[in-house]
């Protein structure tokens, strides 16, 4: 085709040998784009929900890291596609939410369309979602892990807040629609509607997703509090051209900071090199031998906010942490795990999963436990009494069909369903 002595008739009969080429090229790149081991982009975007199945092998692997010695702590975490330079803050995705605008969003200027909201949190109560109930769906694009590391950043909220994600339902107009879009990114509170959560690329780790869903329920950033320079330093050299006023503060007629002090431990605060032109730290913070930026979970200050918020009950008796270290992960100690009960039983049935699970010592779950889960964390008055729990997340749902009088049933019911059938 291309061997032609006239110069007209082989550009042209070339054309379409290249353009092939292009083309097989193009559709290679886009496909390694489209597919990796977190998503599926050319699978139709369908709403779902996570499985009983998803959280058991979540739990599954929780149990496997701890068996092996390993804990988030050790991992890594590469948060980068949090900080997009073309959104608020890097992933608030607020319509119409910018530095310009947000003084009207939370409450400091009189504003008519934008909502508002304070204590770092939304403050009209029609952005808070009804009874901490968040109906949400999740993509068919999704893998199998990703949909495992979702249903653990949603355990966590279950097991130390009153915050509930639950699958939409046919009366749901509000809910969340979870999807690998563009990065990591979520609206702030309940805007109505399907809102749109993103979990994209570099962004299927448990410590991003608990910090998005944190945003839905109804959070902004920490260093965005009024006293954050008493706490840290702005290193304005070092921030990209363009993008300081993704480090404005706001005043406390804007910001309720919930009687809490600063939270250099908060899973809503930004990384050290957030929105850095040259690799070096953009936040410094004042104290020393503290980390930013922590992507593992909640610190102490986040449960207790988002339980003041929500009302949780019993759950900020006590007040706040006392100082901006006492939100450390690792540095509270936990409740005590005994007291006198008169009925020693547990409330719920996956309160064995979660026992095994370690919640009975975490630091953001005892108590939790030790109202709802007594006889698993073995936290009775008389510490030989026997323990009467499901050893299986779904047992509720199979004692509800009947299967604890099935004779073919039985035994294995009577082996791990004992709380569900009342076998105890």
């Amino acid at each position: 085709w291309c061997v032609s002595t006239h110069s007209d008739s082989m550009e042209i009969r070339c054309l379409p040998v290249f353009f092939i080429l292009f083309l097989g090229v193009s559709t290679a790149v886009s496909k390694d784009a489209l597919v990796n081991e977190y998503f599926d982009k050319t699978i139709i975007d369908e709403e779902t929900a996570l499985s009983q199945s998803d959280f058991d092998l979540a739990r599954l692997r929780i149990r496997a890291k701890r068996e092996a010695g390993l804990n988030d702590a050790q991992e890594e975490i590469d948060d980068s596609s949090m900080y997009n330079a073309d959104r608020f803050e890097g992933d608030i995705a607020n319509n119409g939410l910018t530095s310009k605008t947000v003084r009207g969003f939370v409450g400091d200027e009189p504003v008519v369309s934008t909502p508002g909201v304070m204590r770092n949190a939304v403050r009209q109560s029609y952005l808070k979602w009804p009874s901490g109930r968040i109906p949400y769906t999740i993509s068919t694009q999704y893998s199998s892990i990703s949909r495992q590391r979702i249903a653990e950043a949603i355990d966590d909220y279950s097991a130390n807040t009153c915050i509930k994600f639950e699958p939409k339902g046919a009366r749901d107009s509000d809910y969340v629609h979870i999807t690998p879009d563009d990065g990591c990114y979520s609206l702030v509170g309940k805007n109505g509607g399907r809102q749109v959560l993103s979990l994209g690329d570099g962004c299927i780790q448990k410590g991003i997703i608990v910090h998005e869903l944190m945003h839905t329920v109804g959070f902004f950033h920490e260093q965005s509090r009024a006293d954050r320079d008493d706490y840290v330093t702005i290193n304005w050299m070092n921030v990209e051209n363009g993008l300081q006023d993704q480090f404005d503060k706001y005043s406390l007629t804007m910001i309720d900071h919930l009687g809490t002090a600063y939270d250099y431990g908060s899973i809503m605060h930004y990384a050290k090199t957030a929105f850095s032109k040259n690799g070096k730290p953009t936040i410094t913070p004042k104290k020393d031998g503290v980390t930013i930026g922590q992507r593992r979970g909640f610190s102490t200050n986040d449960l207790y906010k988002i339980n003041k918020l929500y009302a949780c009950p019993a759950s900020t008796q006590g007040g706040p942490p006392s100082s901006s270290s006492a939100s450390s992960m690792t540095t509270t100690t936990p409740s005590p795990r005994t007291q006198v009960l008169s009925k020693c039983k547990d409330k719920r049935s996956d309160c064995l999963f979660l026992a095994r699970n370690g919640h009975c010592d975490s630091t953001f779950s005892s108590r939790f436990m030790l109202n709802n889960c007594p006889a698993s964390c073995r936290a009775c008055d008389d510490s030989s009494s026997e323990v009467c729990a499901d050893a299986r997340s779904w047992c509720g749902r199979w004692a509800s069909t009947g299967m604890c009088s099935s004779p073919i049933f039985n035994d294995y019911m009577s082996a791990n369903c004992r709380a569900s059938c009342g076998f105890c």
